[in-house]
């Protein structure tokens, strides 16, 4: 009897700390690594939300079984079945991208996704596209950190390489020139699906028809966003002509960029740098 209450006391006492230490120390996931799943949820306590002006962008639809991935310096949210981000939003700061760190070119598969949920190194591998990142690393050299996670295949999408090299690299500097000059952006790129799915790899990697890009400076309450077929284009630094309407992005994408607010669209936001 005293054996059998002695027992029962000590699972007590262990069911008491256990509830004590949840009170005092919550579980929260790490910001650098891979955040909670699904594609509503993902940031329940607020992990990465220092990555988006209005709330974390939800989809419905294809991105049903979506993961969300919280890095250091950006925020995804990756499709396990087309193997790309629907989405990668950044907050870009006048201070970043001040060219202390070099690039490094470590392109590596996602550590937090398994193996048939992501992409490989392999698939690009003579596929005639590039490993196009969504989140330029070129926005993280002040940090090692964040530009080593920049080259995470989850932060990749097939890209034409004139494209990528070319008109699409310098709509990358023009966001960076323009966070240099109002000093605090948030921007969320991600891939376009329209038309008959084209896939390389053996993991079957979707190549876009297209990318979209969404430049959102909040403090004076302005909005661009430009959408750009992937294929070879010509080179320019107008980048008025593809400007595109965030309403239409999100039909195309079945993505709401704003959940917690409304995108204004202005473009006036730098003009300088965009054109227009």
């Amino acid at each position: 009897m005293n054996q059998r209450r002695t027992s029962a006391l000590s699972a007590l006492l262990v069911v008491v700390l256990v509830l004590l230490w949840r009170a005092f120390f919550p579980t929260a996931a790490p910001n650098g690594g891979g955040g909670g799943g699904g594609t509503g949820g993902g940031s329940q306590s607020g992990v990465c939300g220092d990555k988006f002006a209005f709330g974390q962008p939800s989809a419905t639809g294809e991105g049903d079984n979506a993961r969300f991935l919280c890095r250091q310096g950006y925020a995804t949210l990756h499709d396990p079945d087309l193997k790309v981000p629907l989405y990668v939003a950044e907050h870009l700061k006048e201070g970043d991208a001040n060219g202390a760190v070099p690039r490094n070119d470590d392109f590596e598969p996602d550590p937090d996704l398994s193996s048939g949920e992501r992409a490989e190194l392999t698939d690009y591998r003579g596929s005639g596209f590039d490993r196009g990142h969504m989140a330029p690393a070129a926005d993280f050299s002040d940090d090692a950190t964040e530009m080593q996670q920049s080259f995470y295949l989850s932060n990749m999408v097939p890209q034409n390489g004139v494209m990528n090299q070319g008109i699409w690299a310098g709509l990358e500097s023009a966001v960076r020139s323009c966070a240099k000059r109002v000093g605090d952006l948030y921007v969320i790129t991600g891939p376009l699906f329209d038309g008959p799915r084209r896939t390389i790899g053996e993991s079957r990697v979707a190549v876009p028809s297209g990318l979209y890009k969404i430049v959102i400076d909040r403090q004076d309450n302005k909005a661009r966003a430009f959408v750009m077929p992937n294929r070879a284009l010509r080179n320019t630094s107008d980048f008025s002509k593809y400007e595109a309407d965030v309403a239409g992005i999100e039909r195309e994408t079945g993505l709401d960029f704003a959940p917690n607010g409304e995108l204004p669209s202005d473009r006036d936001l730098c003009r300088d740098a965009f054109g227009g």
